[in-house]
This record gives structure tokens, C-alpha cells and sequence, in this order.
């Protein structure tokens, strides 16, 4: 997973725009839907071109033999450069770093979370066709809202599960329907909080009409239904939650590594300078980026000029500039693990490729390479086997339980999830929107 995490990040390097070093995990997140994108941009263009008939593969690296078209021309996408890191970067110290390490800790409320995800993931929850609404169930519900008489855009859904004490709808909602019986409708007047993101709402008294369809209900957790719910590898209750532990915990110990990894590589790049960057890999990343806006353009039938402007708010030359900048940044982290791999001697083997396949499902490294190319795996495979140099030679303390912290992080949270469904599509848009300007038009800032 550690690997595959680096690997998501490097597959879509063109869509690392962070000003400092991300951590792996968290870009492997922000690299995944634009890498879905891309991906399929590039099949409904190949489907499209009835001249070519070559299959080509992409790799998130770019290097991929994906074709553009410019101008009526086919034009290949190039090689990934090779060079020497040590040609650009002055190195300073990056060994003996100190971190602070937050102890790994599950509950069972985190259990109990799981068990209940995977209950209704396996569609093993009980219908109820008689009874009402209780806190923890999940009830199916048409609703509409209606703000001063009048039906207000996405307040209203057919057919809708929504788990009653999760939350996710403003308060008052999910409350409401408890005690309401199937079949039974309930107009629940609420308020929506001022800081909600829709301003025409925020603040603002509305009606909910609410109709309950059905209700699903949590079964008890017994042998029969843990060995159903894990496809007879367990066949009790209590093998069945150690299990749950033992995944909750290697994946609390797989963020405790790469929150400290990321702590690493912001000392690095604090300590060390780079002195410029590499022309040939600034150009591949150029030609990277550019191919992948173009094919988003494509994707959404608009000329190349004309999704600049609508999308970013860019000319063609203001957009080349940012390219570059662009590019520069997503040169930092290999930069800085590159030059320390060259100065360790930290080279990529035989079985780090058979071990990275394995991470990603492959039987083989021949087949892994086969499928992202060489120069991706090898460049992927090095930096993590140096992020794993930097945590083995780090001075790692125990970090002060910050409660604070904690609970303002957890009362934004619980803010920020305060929503009816309110026009989902269009905000997913927005979001993407957003994101893809961000991606071409964030200026670059010193890694701190």
C-alpha cells in the first residue's frame, strides 16, 4: 500500500501543484480523479480517431504513448528524461531529523464502524415493513424542501437511504424522523446554520416534507452472520472484530509512516536548495500537462482557447507560463530523494520491482513494468525505498495530545457535513472546476 500510494502520485504528476511536499497519501488522493479522467479522455479519443488503429497505453507519468492531436498532427508524447539529481540540488542535512509521532490507537467505536459498513456493504441488513424510524437505522425517504412555500433547487430526492444519527443532513433532520412510521409523512420546519456554503439558504427557516419508504435496520453481530460477511474466513464474532483491529491498525500505522515521511521531506527541503531545475524533465512535464488539458478540452467538445478561458480564466500564453511553474513544482520531491538516493547509493533491485508489483497485483515485475513503463516504476520504487532511508534514520519523539485541536477539527468537521442534498451534481462540478484551475494556475511558493 505504501508503494502504491508513491505510484498514484507519480502516474498523474502533472496534477501535483502543492507548494510544499505532500505526503504520499495525500496526493496519491488528490492524483486518483484526475488519473480516472485522463484515462477515460484518452479511450473516447482513441475510440474516435478512425484513422488510428494502434492501441496505446497511458502511464500517469505521461510518458505514456498516449497521441494528442494538435493541429490536425499526431504528436507522441516523449520519453521520460533521464539525469542526475546531484547536478541541481545542494543537499543539507537529511539524516538524524527530528519528528513527532502520534500513537497508533483504535477503538471499538472505530470497530463497531466497520462491522456496520460491511453489514450493509453485504447487503445483510433487515427490513423493516412495520415499525418507525430509530437512531442507527437506515431509512429510505423522498423528501422536499421548500423555502417560503416554494421547492428550492436540490432539496429534493426520491428514493433516498440516509443513516439516521449520521449527521450528514442539517440538524434537526435526521432527529425528526425518529419515531415515524413507514408509510408515514412528516413536514420537519428547520433552519438551515448561517454558515452554510449556499447563501441563499444560509440562515434561512424551510419546511422538509418527508415521506418514509422502508427502514433497514442493524442485525446483531453473530457467528453465522460474521462468517457471511467475510466470506466464511471467519466463522465467530470475536475472530471477526480482531480482524477488524488488525486492518484498522496496519492502516493507522500506514498514515502514522507517511505523515512522518511527509514531516521528513519538508526538513529536507528546508535544509537543501535547489539550484535549477532540469530543462528536459520542466519540457516533459510541459508536454505532459498540455496533452492532458487539451484532451480535457476535447472531452468537453470545447475548442482549446475557449476551455482556458471558461475554465481557468487563462490565455494560451498566460497558460504556458504557469506550465512551467507548474512543472517545476512537481520536480521538488524527486529532486530532493533523487539527489539523496545518489548520494546514499540507494539503488532500485530486483526484488523492490517483485515486491512493488506484488503491492500493486501484478505476478511479476515483467508484467508491473509492462503496464506503467519502466522509467515510471523505477523512479516510483526509488523514492519510496529513500523515504523509507529518511524515517529508518529519523530521531522520531512522542507528540503531546493536542485536545484542543482536536475538538475545533472536529466541530469544522461536523460543519462542514451539515447538508441536505443541495444541488449535488453542480457542486461536484464546481469542485472539479476549481480543481483543475488550481492545477494550472497556482504560482509556485518555497517548500517550507
Amino acid at each position: 500500500m505504501r508503494r502504491k500510494n508513491l505510484m498514484a502520485a507519480l502516474l498523474c504528476t502533472f496534477a501535483m501543484t502543492a507548494a510544499s511536499i505532500a505526503p504520499m497519501a495525500v496526493m496519491a488522493e488528490e492524483t486518483e480523479t484526475v488519473t480516472e479522467a485522463a484515462e477515460t479522455s484518452a479511450e473516447e479519443e482513441t475510440q474516435s480517431e478512425e484513422a488510428q488503429t494502434e492501441d496505446t497505453q497511458e502511464d500517469a507519468d505521461g510518458e505514456a504513448q498516449t497521441d494528442t492531436e494538435a493541429d490536425g498532427e499526431t504528436e507522441a508524447l516523449p520519453e521520460r528524461p533521464d539525469y542526475q539529481a546531484l547536478d541541481y540540488v545542494t543537499l543539507g542535512e537529511y539524516k538524524g531529523l527530528t519528528v513527532a509521532d502520534q500513537p497508533i490507537e483504535v477503538t471499538e467505536d472505530q470497530i463497531d464502524e466497520v462491522v456496520r459498513q460491511n453489514i450493509q456493504l453485504s447487503d445483510a441488513m433487515e427490513t423493516v415493513t412495520e415499525g418507525a424510524v430509530e437512531d442507527g437505522d437506515t431509512a429510505n425517504i423522498d423528501y422536499e424542501g421548500k423555502l417560503n412555500g416554494e421547492a428550492f433547487d436540490g432539496g429534493t430526492a426520491k428514493g433516498y437511504d440516509l443513516v439516521i444519527g449520521s449527521d450528514s443532513f442539517i440538524d434537526g433532520f435526521e432527529d425528526g424522523l425518529i419515531g415515524v412510521a413507514v408509510g408515514e409523512t412528516i413536514d420537519l420546519p428547520l433552519t438551515f446554520p448561517e454558515n452554510y456554503g449556499n447563501a441563499d439558504l444560509a440562515g434561512k427557516e424551510v419546511v422538509f416534507t418527508v415521506t418514509v419508504n422502508e427502514i433497514k435496520r442493524m442485525p446483531e453481530l453473530t457467528d453465522e452472520l460474521a462468517s457471511t460477511i467475510s466470506d466464511g474466513e471467519y466463522t465467530d464474532v470475536a475472530g471477526y472484530r480482531d480482524s477488524v483491529r488488525t486492518d484498522l491498525e496496519a492502516q493507522a500505522q500506514e498514515q502514522r509512516d507517511t505523515m512522518l515521511k511527509s514531516d521528513l521531506l519538508t526538513q529536507v527541503a528546508g535544509n537543501s536548495k535547489i539550484n535549477e531545475y532540469p530543462q528536459e524533465m520542466v519540457d516533459y512535464g510541459v508536454a505532459n500537462m498540455d496533452s492532458y488539458y487539451r484532451s480535457m478540452a476535447e472531452q468537453y467538445s470545447m475548442d482549446f482557447e475557449e476551455f482556458l478561458s471558461s475554465f481557468m480564466g487563462l490565455t494560451e500564453e498566460d497558460f504556458s507560463e504557469q506550465l512551467v511553474m507548474a512543472a517545476q513544482q512537481n520536480l521538488q520531491q524527486e529532486l530532493y530523494l533523487k539527489a539523496i538516493a545518489e548520494t546514499e547509493g540507494i539503488e532500485v533491485t530486483d526484488e523492490d520491482l517483485a515486491a512493488a508489483a506484488q503491492d500493486f497485483g501484478f505476478e511479476t515485475a515483467e508484467e508491473f513494468i509492462a503496464a506503467y513503463g519502466e522509467d515510471v516504476v523505477r523512479i516510483s520504487v526509488l523514492q519510496d525505498k529513500t523515504l523509507d532511508f529518511l524515517l529508518d534514520n529519523a530521531v522520531i519523539e512522542e507528540a503531546q495530545a493536542d485536545t484542543e485541536g482536536e475538538e475545533g477539527e472536529t466541530e469544522a468537521a461536523e460543519a462542514q457535513t451539515e447538508a441536505p442534498a443541495d444541488e449535488p451534481e453542480e457542486a461536484d462540478s464546481e469542485v472539479q472546476t476549481e480543481a483543475v484551475t488550481e492545477a494550472a494556475t497556482e504560482e509556485q511558493t518555497a517548500a517550507e
